[in-house]
């Protein structure tokens, strides 16, 4: 459990009456909470602050360890991987996610004999460990200026080992630059096809249709990953590998990126 000495929270989208100082108040009483055992109060504060549109990696981590707690190992994971999404590479976040999963698989096994748990990582976690996306936003832009200086002293060169020199080192910067741009695209999720999501309720059925007396197709696990494609009233449209899609209740998903 951490404790944070100096609040950076992002305060532009909280409304005027959400001063700072009750932010830092609630972010107090649900420190309070969670160090007398009141797991679920310390949870109250915690989201509180994330609907209040706090975007903290700690405040992502206290949440999903008092979730974790609480048992509520859905929503523990989809915070841990919000950490994560904040903070590449935290790795008090990756052993929060990798227990939180381990106890999901030990509590399903528990209730039907199977234990199977999607363990593995994201995909730009385990593309990209723990670099992160203003790293990878720097290394972008300063090879592609570098790269463009190249090329720019490509056409003013006379001397031949010069242009040599400028012709090997072209081609490198165009791959790092490259590479590093595909990876800040992995990281804000410009490639994905829908909103990253974890399932936070145990055996959420996925419906033909954004309606309770809809068929059910499948029913997802809680833990699960799923992206969310699309919206409609209070239902969210989820694909789930393995499985498909469906419509699923909103509050039954959590996402993962604020």
């Amino acid at each position: 459990m951490r404790s944070i000495a100096v609040l950076c929270f992002a305060l532009a989208a909280l409304p005027a009456s959400a001063a700072a100082d009750s932010l830092e108040e609630i972010f107090e009483r649900a420190n309070a909470a969670y160090f007398r055992g009141d797991y679920e109060g310390a949870a109250e504060g915690y989201r509180r602050l994330v609907e209040l549109g706090v975007v903290d990696a700690d405040v992502a981590f206290n949440l999903a360890t008092a979730e974790a707690r609480r048992g509520r190992y859905g929503a523990a994971a989809q915070f841990y991987e919000r950490t994560l999404w904040l903070r590449p590479g935290d790795a008090d976040a990756h052993r929060g996610l990798d227990a939180a999963r381990t106890a999901l698989g030990r509590r399903l096994a528990e209730a039907s004999g199977e234990g199977e748990v999607d363990t593995a990582p994201p995909l730009s976690e385990a593309l990209l460990g723990g670099v992160g996306r203003t790293t990878l936003a720097v290394v972008t832009l300063v090879t592609e200026t570098l790269l463009f200086a190249v090329l720019l002293g490509l056409l003013f060169a006379r001397r031949e080992a010069v242009r040599l020199g400028l012709g090997i080192a072209a081609p490198l910067l165009a791959v790092v630059a490259l590479v590093a741009g595909v990876g800040w695209a992995l990281r804000a999720g410009v490639l994905e096809d829908g909103e990253p999501a974890v399932v936070v309720e145990p055996s959420t059925p996925l419906r033909e249709g954004p309606d309770a007396h809809a068929e059910v197709r499948h029913h997802a696990r809680e833990g699960q990953r799923a992206w969310v494609v699309d919206r409609e009233r209070s239902w969210a449209r989820v694909r789930v590998p393995d499985l498909g899609e469906g419509w699923v209740a909103s509050e039954h998903v959590g996402l993962v990126r604020p």
